[in-house]
């Protein structure tokens, strides 16, 4: 997929010939728009920024940002007094980001019962492409791939972590 392009898909399809990665077990619903992967210790926010938790799903869309912009997400929510009673809020490293995909599911590739309404988009990483300072890594979550994404790319999404 070219950067910048959105992928329009009408509803998530999965292949029930493939085991879930990102099963439901695997998660700790707080119930406070956050869960906890307890394969990884990782507490994530449920709702992409921009979304809003709102009776146990993810209500409007999602904000893009370019890369720098994104950087500052983390910082504003934090110093904005937090969320979920926590200020360490992060962008996640690309490793973090990929093990919340669902790849046995595309458009979103993600577990939508852990995370309602995630839009099939890339989502930032904090992780700088090594062959090209000009990229960074993102997760597009139409298919759940890693992929190297132009910084300035405007059609990008952030998912907070914390933890690790």
């Amino acid at each position: 997929m070219l950067p910048g392009l959105s992928k329009v898909v009408s509803a998530q399809t999965c292949n029930a010939n493939i085991p879930a990665y990102t099963p439901a077990e695997h998660f700790t619903v707080n119930g406070d728009g956050t869960v906890t992967h307890d394969k990884t210790s990782l507490m994530w926010k449920v709702c992409a920024e921009g979304q809003s938790w709102s009776a146990n799903n993810c209500a409007g869309n999602a904000s893009t940002y370019n890369w720098s912009s994104a950087l500052t997400v983390p910082d504003t929510v934090n110093t904005s007094g937090g969320y979920a009673g926590y200020t360490d809020w992060r962008l996640p490293n690309v490793k973090e980001l990929a093990s919340i995909a669902e790849l046995k599911c595309e458009g979103p590739s993600i577990n939508e019962t852990i995370f309602p309404s995630t839009p099939a988009n890339n989502f930032w990483s904090s992780t700088p492409d090594v062959e090209n300072d000009e990229r960074v890594r993102s997760i597009y979550f139409g298919d759940g791939g890693n992929i190297s994404n132009d910084r300035e790319g405007v059609d990008t999404r952030v998912r907070l972590v914390r933890g690790g």
